[in-house]
């Protein structure tokens, strides 16, 4: 079995949390990262050195924005690809990022068409689209295939099933994860140098931080 999935926030602590994600923007753009889960990509990106990363869900863009000055910082040479249904307008400040037309439902013929499968290894995957057991499924079956040995794959918000919304999401990230990683072993494993980093899943990503094994 899986470990759990617990947090160690009380559901008062995870409210007030979570509702601070929800209204977190970095340079004027909605960003809904949680400030420990910047601190573990910031730290999986320099441990990791991925060449390119791909965010699946898009939104406004800041979370794009947010990883390609990471890599800035680092002064790394990292492709940003972030893709969605809707790719948002934008302006100068998302210079260098990739955006994408494609639907988490499709994986194959997103990347198909837009060339994805000749983007630089390794690769990072941040899925954080619909949050769906069926999207959340789909990402890990694709990727099953399509990663490389020692990339990563990041399933966000699996936290949603504490926050009493996992039955909005049919059961969400967290039902795909056990349900996959059961079903699947030898495929995934959990880094809990990630998600344990600062106490046993203290992310709104439990056990979301995949490396391919």
């Amino acid at each position: 079995m899986v470990r759990s999935f617990k947090t160690p926030y009380t559901r008062p602590q995870l409210g007030a949390y979570f509702k601070g994600v929800m209204q977190y923007h970095y340079r004027d753009v909605m960003c809904n990262k949680s400030p420990l889960d910047i601190a573990l990509f910031l730290h999986l990106i320099h441990a990791a050195k991925p060449a390119t990363y791909i965010e699946i869900g898009t939104k406004f863009g800041g979370s794009a924005l947010l990883m390609r000055d990471i890599a800035k910082m680092y002064d790394m040479d990292m492709k940003i690809v972030t893709i969605d249904r809707s790719p948002p307008e934008v302006d100068s400040r998302f210079d260098g990022i990739q955006f994408v037309q494609g639907n988490v439902m499709d994986m194959e013929g997103t990347w198909a068409r837009n060339n994805l499968f000749d983007l630089p290894r390794p690769w990072l995957i941040c899925e954080d689209s619909a949050h769906t057991y069926d999207a959340c499924m789909g990402v890990l079956r694709f990727f099953q295939e399509h990663l490389h040995k020692g990339e990563y794959l990041v399933m966000e918000d699996g936290i949603l099933a504490e926050l009493d919304l996992g039955d909005k999401f049919d059961g969400g990230p967290s039902r795909a994860l056990e349900e996959f990683l059961d079903n699947n072993p030898g495929v995934y494993e959990i880094d809990t140098s990630y998600c344990d980093m600062f106490g046993i899943n203290a992310t709104t990503n439990p056990n979301g931080y995949l490396r391919k094994l």
